[in-house]
């Protein structure tokens, strides 16, 4: 039976998304550790940190020089190769007019100076105005040109493997890996659960991956953590599916759902709606820095608690409502936790392109505006009859609707049956 107050709580929910609905939100949001500035509220994968480094830092980076090109923004990679060519070109420059007139370079001025060094760095071949392609055998020019050629082709390599890298690099290729613009909080079987869901728009997919959920939170008023000293940290969130015990693996050809209980254990899970035990005991409670553990590992039997001598049922089951809502309250305690703590959800999706062999990592988060209680995904699944394919509508890829309804009706769009 449907809580007293839910009905309204979910509408006052879905008015709060469309207040806050479309990429301007996301860019405002300042406490947003992940952005949604690419297309369709999508994450570009970009970390909203700033870093105070130490004065002696930049000896770091220069351990790493390809990595610290790699990494730099494209303006600025081609403005210190250009600079480097320049500095190079001019440097030999200012050498061949110092190369004795005995050797026929034929090299008056700093401009013939210049494009003959521009024709020895490109190897592109030059014309002689003394008419000796040999330079007399000159020494001082052999040196000059020899060493400009090896300078000229170790710099094309530099160039050639940071344009590349830049170019394969994994960040790039997970921009067709989707996430859901919203999750969803479900009540189901008397416990909540946090949803969202993923799919690779691509038809290459990505081999081995897999999904991983963080929490950050900027403050906590859990009186179990009130030690801490340290106001933002990320708590790692257990994943129920896919099952993160078995490396919580994905088939991202299809949509999957991935899904997250919120138990003893949950960093969502406000601690007023925790167990009030005043003993501690690690099999329904958590305290910092014990390892994260599952509810549904003892509900089917994966881990004993040797807490509990009679072996009673520890977690409210609650098997004879399969679908349930959340309530007002629930709702409200919910959202003030998460509001309080700045609460952010931090997605991380992983695999390795076959094409390159890279591994990849799509970033996506979710704050509280971004999160629908009491609904669920319609589906975007379809088979054509013709072909016997399954077809992936993306325009539904997003939506989502009340849990009240008991059959989510929705035609193929337009779009779906062209593919």
């Amino acid at each position: 039976m449907r809580a007293e107050g839910s009905n309204k709580s979910s509408t006052d929910v879905a008015e709060y998304r469309e207040m806050t609905d479309g990429p301007q939100f996301a860019r405002t949001d300042p406490t947003r550790l992940i952005d949604r500035n690419g297309p369709f509220r999508q994450s570009r994968g970009t970390w909203n940190i700033r870093r105070i480094r130490t004065p002696e830092a930049w000896k770091l980076y220069f351990q790493a020089p390809f990595h610290t090109l790699v990494n730099q923004s494209f303006s600025k990679v081609l403005l210190w190769f250009s600079l480097v060519y320049l500095a190079l070109i001019g440097f030999y420059s200012l050498m061949y007019m110092t190369v004795p007139s005995r050797c026929n370079l034929a090299i008056n001025t700093f401009g013939e100076a210049w494009i003959f060094s521009v024709s020895v760095i490109a190897t592109i071949g030059f014309g002689t105005g003394g008419n000796d392609i040999f330079f007399n055998n000159c020494g001082s020019a052999i040196v000059a040109i020899t060493t400009e050629s090896m300078a000229g082709v170790l710099i094309n390599a530099v160039v050639f493997g940071v344009v590349y890298q830049r170019f394969a690099r994994g960040q790039a290729r997970a921009s067709t890996v989707a996430v859901s613009n919203y999750a969803c909080l479900q009540k189901l079987r008397g416990h909540l659960y946090f949803m969202f869901q993923t799919c690779e728009m691509r038809k290459h997919q990505l081999n081995e991956a897999h999904v991983r959920c963080y929490a950050i939170m900027h403050k906590s008023r859990h009186p179990h953590m009130a030690h801490q000293i340290h106001h933002v940290q990320s708590f790692p969130m257990r994943l129920q599916h896919p099952d993160d015990d078995l490396n919580a693996w994905l088939i991202l050809a299809l949509p999957s759902i991935v899904v997250h209980r919120l138990d003893a254990w949950s960093p969502l899970l406000p601690p007023e709606m925790q167990s009030n035990t005043p003993e501690h005991n690690p099999a329904i409670h958590y305290r910092f820095p014990e390892p994260v553990q599952r509810a549904a590992d003892e509900d089917v039997g994966n881990r004993e608690n040797r807490h509990r001598p009679n072996k009673g049922q520890l977690f409210n089951e609650a098997t004879e409502v399969a679908q349930g809502s959340l309530t007002k309250m629930e709702i409200d305690a919910i959202l003030a936790y998460w509001k309080e703590t700045h609460m952010e959800i931090i997605v991380l999706i992983e695999g390795i392109d076959a094409s390159s062999s890279a591994t990849i990592q799509m970033r996506q988060s979710f704050k509280a505006s971004e999160v629908m209680f009491n609904h669920q995904f319609v589906n975007c699944v379809d088979f054509d009859e013709a072909s016997g394919a399954a077809v992936i509508d993306f325009n539904r890829f997003h939506r989502t609707v009340p849990m009240d309804s008991a059959t989510v009706d929705v035609l193929p769009s337009p779009s779906s049956k062209n593919d």
